[in-house]
């Protein structure tokens, strides 16, 4: 059936609108998702304890699993109306594990001594907007994975769970190396202690700088094609020209720093005066550096 401005093909479009309801189903029990997780009761967090942190958390969450959810969209007039459901259901259930091991290893690895629940719980902004950045970062790589990968077989499984923990350990690298660089700069001070002390203007800063990582990682997808028969020199290729980007990326963000904040001194700014304005500019820079360098 054709229209002169609406295209109709049930063949295209009746898989398109399967999917969808699949999607919106796995949309719609995030809120439970979210909760179960984290060991946290949604339901009293939210509308008992109106848990401002927690709103925070489930709403970057919701965020972070429909941007990746976004990859996962398709119609193939290849596919049947159950295939296309069972697929698109099992890629969406893989990547709300991602994300669940996503929060799992920057808890457990990237700040060790700081406990996502036990803050988010108590109410502390910071560490939700710090988690919330962390798990947009990783939903914008499972994504672009997803869309990278061209094939819905077994292979193609296993290099987007390959991919998914190259990507992590990309992240845990970079997060570990500003943690580093953060305590011998600000002797006496580090990171998770500013983020439990409810440091919102550093958390936003730091929240930033991590989703730009995560689009200087998207932009490799962009530069290394998927090739079958070279698996192991794609996968070399795509990590190699990630750090470039990382790199290329870290530079023009201080360049940008230094021009748009002219004179601001951000150690005072950021941990002794605590300025969120600040630390929100700081963010955007890097993400929209990130968006610039990934679209090109």
């Amino acid at each position: 059936m054709e229209f002169d401005i609406v295209f109709w093909d049930n063949s295209y479009n009746l898989p398109l609108i399967v999917n969808l309801t699949v999607i919106v189903i796995l949309f719609t029990s995030l809120r439970f998702f979210s909760g179960a997780i984290a060991h946290i009761n949604s339901s009293e967090e939210l509308l008992k304890k109106d848990n401002p942190a927690f709103g925070i958390s489930l709403a970057g969450t919701t965020f972070a699993v429909t941007i990746m959810l976004s990859g996962t969209i398709y119609g193939d007039p290849e596919y049947g109306i159950i295939k296309s459901a069972v697929t698109i259901g099992f890629y969406g259930l893989l990547g709300i594990i991602f994300m669940a091991f996503t929060r799992i290893i920057f808890d457990k690895i990237s700040f060790p001594s700081l406990s996502l629940r036990d803050e988010i719980v108590k109410g502390n902004l910071a560490v939700s907007i710090a988690d919330t950045g962390n798990v947009i970062a990783s939903a914008l790589i499972i994504r672009t994975v997803m869309v990278w990968i061209p094939y819905n077989d077994i292979q193609s499984v296993l290099i987007l769970i390959g991919t998914f923990a190259l990507s992590q350990i990309m992240l845990s690298i970079a997060t570990f190396f500003r943690i580093r660089f953060f305590k011998f700069r600000h002797e006496g001070k580090s990171i998770s202690e500013e983020l439990k002390n409810g440091n919102m203007a550093l958390s936003l800063s730091f929240s930033g700088r991590i989703i730009g990582t995560a689009l200087a990682i998207m932009a490799a997808s962009g530069l290394v094609s998927y090739e079958d028969s070279s698996f192991s020199a794609m996968i070399i290729g795509w990590v190699f020209v990630s750090f470039l980007i990382m790199v290329i990326l870290k530079a023009l963000s201080l360049i940008s720093e230094k021009i748009i904040l002219y004179n601001v001194n951000f150690t005072y700014e950021l941990l002794e005066q605590k300025n969120i304005a600040v630390g929100a500019v700081r963010a955007m820079i890097y993400i929209c550096l990130g968006i610039l360098i990934a679209e090109l």
